[in-house]
């Protein structure tokens, strides 16, 4: 679907589509239109509409015994109400296109839907049910000697074991999704897993080690173009300079992220590294500077109706006061 109009004016060029083809019959054409218009409605932030387009393409489908349309409406459907934290009904969906893929003998689709199953149970801190869809899902991936699907989901098992405090386990499973991804020459994948890994040091404790892989994770980010993830491997990285005593090396770090987020216009992740710049500003007794810095930090905060702008005021009201002492 790819268009030059507004979205709005895209929108009511779909449904003008939709009304058409229901009159000419155009099942399946009608079955496109609706996956396209509720994709669009979901961008838009139309959540409620967009559940109505795919609830009627899913009917659709099932009257006209397309399965792998109503599958497709299902597994739509599910995701929107995962995004919206409807964990128990984005459950029942995977479940329903789940008995259609089964009926179908559909190995691909079901190890698809295994893994979505598991996200949904991540989201909602089931780890031990997340870890049993992962682990089916797995188990079909190498069935069909998906290799880059594998990767994918050594790497999600990882994450879960994390989450479970089983840190060797977790290790084990982000080597084998590193292997994997090595051999396929998935460099971004590759940053994942690392940046991964870097975070599974943090928590042990061994800040040189995570120092070392967080490195390694930002240059193949920044290799293969991923601003938002050279800046998130930027903003862990100093944090784990922090902690090494390296205050010149974070405080490059977190300036480094902050100019990449700028370039993005994402206020939201701006105010993470401009929020630790000033940490550090105050730590060395740079205290005008530090203020500057949370006074953009408080300003963003305002504009985008953050939830840490109480907090972020008693920071700024801290470093003031000793500003203040500085003068007295």
């Amino acid at each position: 679907m790819t268009s030059e109009n507004p979205p709005w004016e895209l929108v009511q060029s779909l449904e003008a589509q939709a009304r058409a083809q229901e009159g000419e019959e155009d099942r399946v054409g009608l079955l496109e239109t609706l996956a396209d218009l509720a994709t669009l409605l979901r961008e838009l932030g139309e959540e409620g509409r967009a559940r109505d387009a795919l609830g009627r393409a899913y009917d659709l489908a099932l009257t006209t015994e397309d399965q792998p349309g109503a599958v497709q409406a299902l597994g739509q459907l599910a995701f929107l109400y995962y995004l919206q934290g409807g964990w128990d009904r984005a459950l029942d969906l995977y479940h329903r296109a789940l008995t259609f893929q089964k009926e179908a003998g559909d190995q691909i689709g079901i190890a698809m839907t295994l893994g979505n199953i598991a996200e949904v149970f991540h989201g909602k801190r089931d780890f031990p049910k997340a870890l049993e869809s992962y682990e089916a899902s797995l188990a079909l991936k190498m069935e069909l000697e998906d290799k880059p699907g594998l990767a994918v989901t050594w790497n999600n098992i990882g994450t879960v074991k994390v989450r479970m405090g089983d840190l060797p386990g977790a290790m084990e499973a982000f080597g084998r999704s590193l292997e994997l991804q090595e051999r396929l020459g998935d460099d971004r994948g590759r940053a994942v897993t690392l940046a991964n890994i870097g975070g599974l040091y943090q928590r042990q404790g061994s800040w040189q080690d995570a120092r070392e892989v967080l490195e390694r994770s930002l240059a193949l980010y920044e290799m293969v173009g991923d601003t938002l993830g050279a800046a998130t491997a930027l903003n862990n990285l100093g944090f784990v300079q922090r902690r090494l005593g390296d205050l010149d090396g974070a405080y490059q770090s977190y300036a480094r992220a902050k100019d990449l987020v700028e370039t993005m216009g994402d206020l939201l992740r701006l105010t993470i590294p401009a929020h630790n710049m000033a940490l550090i500003r105050e730590e060395r007794g740079e205290y005008r500077e530090a203020l500057r810095l949370m006074q953009e930090v408080i300003d963003i905060d305002k504009r985008i109706g953050h939830p840490d702008l109480r907090q972020d005021l008693e920071t700024f009201g801290r470093i003031r006061a000793k500003l203040d002492q500085e003068r007295d």
